[in-house]
């Protein structure tokens, strides 16, 4: 039987007995079972999806439903490779960490030059800050992008990649892309 299997007729707060043999001899181990928080959560049924909408960039949370859009039963052969493997062997490093990544650019002036390639690649830092979840990536926009001494927000994901916006340039442009493509809000509600 896989351990798995085992672990999976158990409770959380459960004690788990176990033998394993170490140098030949049998050692019998006890351990609690905890409820480990996946980096990429199971289920999230009773959430909105997380976005934000910089610049005509839509960031969003990496979740199972977002995987299960390219395929119910074989979304981990037909989703991106790279938010496949942090789904399936991404490890939760801090409390609260997300895997913030584009889901898409609107296009717009404000964004010309940035390509589709750039969907589904995983935000690590903005203005050279490490990106914990979508809440701390909208606090440092606001925080930048109120700042005048910075004219540009650098946005910069896996693999070397990174787009330069230009502060001024995203603020003007916000009303206008978020009517172009009929979107009520920048920002989902608990982000506001």
């Amino acid at each position: 039987l896989k351990f798995k299997y085992l672990e999976k007729l158990k409770f959380v707060d459960d004690t788990v007995t176990f033998t394993i043999i170490r140098q030949g001899k049998e050692i019998t181990l006890t351990s609690p079972l905890d409820n480990n928080q996946t980096l990429v959560p199971l289920h999230s049924h009773d959430k909105h999806p997380e976005y934000l909408i910089y610049a005509g960039i839509v960031f969003t949370v990496l979740s199972r439903f977002y995987l299960y859009e390219y395929s119910k039963r074989e979304w981990n052969q037909k989703a991106p490779k790279n938010l496949v493997n942090l789904a399936l062997h991404g490890h939760l490093q801090e409390l609260n960490q997300q895997i913030v990544f584009i889901n898409q650019i609107l296009v717009d002036d404000v964004n010309h030059g940035i390509s589709s390639d750039f969907a589904n690649s995983v935000l690590e830092t903005v203005n050279g800050i490490k990106i914990q979840n979508i809440k701390h990536l909208a606090e440092l926009i606001d925080k930048i992008s109120n700042n005048e001494d910075d004219f540009y927000i650098r946005f910069e994901m896996e693999n070397q990649k990174f787009i330069v916006i230009s502060c001024k340039r995203a603020r003007e442009s916000e009303a206008r892309i978020l009517k172009q493509n009929s979107i009520a809000q920048s920002r989902s509600e608990h982000l506001r």
